[in-house]
This record gives C-alpha cells, structure tokens and sequence, in this order.
C-alpha cells in the first residue's frame, strides 16, 4: 500500500508544477481517486485480518 501511496504522490506532485493551469481540476480528481482507493484497499487489509482465524 505505501509504493501506491509515494507513487501516486510523485504523479501528483509532478502534474501539479509540470501541467497547465487548466488540468488543475484532473490532478485533483487524480488525488480524490487515489485517496479513496488506498483507503478502500485499506479498509479491506483490515476486514480480511479480522476474520482471519488464529490457530494459536
């Protein structure tokens, strides 16, 4: 989940001082998406660890 994090930070970061003022509202939605999609991914780390069964 981290190398999706820094890799979609890198993209961000670069689109926001490489693009043109007018691609301002895409690389916002780019990090909307990206957000919500680590967070999903995420949230389903943590569902599948807690129904995991500890034989212990």
């Amino acid at each position: 989940m981290i190398p999706n994090l820094i890799g979609a930070m890198c993209a961000i970061t670069w689109h926001i001082f490489d693009n043109q003022p007018e691609l301002y509202g895409l690389v916002t939605l780019q990090g909307i998406f990206t957000f919500l999609g680590n967070s999903t991914l995420a949230i389903a780390t943590i569902a599948i660890y807690k129904r995991t069964e500890s034989y212990e």
